[in-house]
């Protein structure tokens, strides 16, 4: 099985700002807001993709890179702040 790992980082990264962020707790947490959010910064950010369990390993630890870890943070803030001023609702 091929997966982006891409989307987990994302993932992961959305749920810690929307949980411990409180400039962001106005933001729709709905499905569809969510999804809509991730889609358009995975959008934004290289694809990562694996096929095995090592590969999961060698991904997560890729995935504490600062320089990587600053340009998913950045993506997602500006995804948030798009489709809040633009919800597909």
């Amino acid at each position: 099985m091929i997966i982006n790992y891409m989307e987990e980082i994302v993932k992961n990264c959305l749920n810690s700002i929307l949980k411990n962020d409180p400039a962001y707790d106005d933001i729709c947490r709905c499905e569809h807001c969510i999804e809509d959010i991730m889609a358009k910064a995975l959008n934004n950010l290289k694809p990562y993709y694996i096929t095995t369990k090592k590969g999961e390993i060698f991904a997560e630890y890729s995935s504490l890179v600062t320089q990587q870890q600053a340009e998913v943070i950045a993506e997602i803030i500006k995804s948030i702040e798009f489709i809040s001023k633009n919800p597909g609702h």
